[in-house]
């Protein structure tokens, strides 16, 4: 791994951000491993899981981070929301399986108590806005 904080050529800069992309990749299956296991307790304890406060403030953290470190805040957030679909449909199919290896409440049951993603119209039930 390279130590330079300024690349000063074109292979050592694409061979530094090839190394970074890689971390990155790293750290989001790490997040991803963490919402799988945030949607299990969230199922066990019987907990919905869209909290639009909560991803509110997630998001305005990651716009806050962003503009400290001197990355646009939009990007950033885009970034995120991306994150955040990702992990919505991940705990759906989740809780699909889940529903489907052990008698639990029909999809019409589960509708009822948490509403539908607006995009999608899908209800969501385990950790997405971890």
């Amino acid at each position: 791994m390279s130590t330079s904080p300024n690349p000063t050529t074109v292979p050592e800069a694409r061979a530094r951000i090839d190394e970074i992309n890689e971390r990155v990749v790293e750290l989001l299956a790490e997040r991803q491993a963490i919402v799988d296991a945030l949607c299990e307790l969230k199922a066990d304890a019987e907990r919905t899981v869209r909290d639009p406060e909560r991803e509110a403030e997630l998001l305005a953290h990651v716009r806050a981070v962003a503009d400290e470190a001197g990355l646009p805040p939009t990007l950033a957030e885009t970034l995120f929301e991306e994150i955040l679909a990702h992990s919505v449909e991940r705990q759906r199919r989740q809780r699909r399986q889940r529903a489907d290896g052990a008698a639990g409440p029909s999809a019409e049951e589960s509708s009822a108590e948490e509403p539908a993603d607006k995009a999608t119209g899908a209800v969501s039930t385990c950790g997405a806005q971890a």
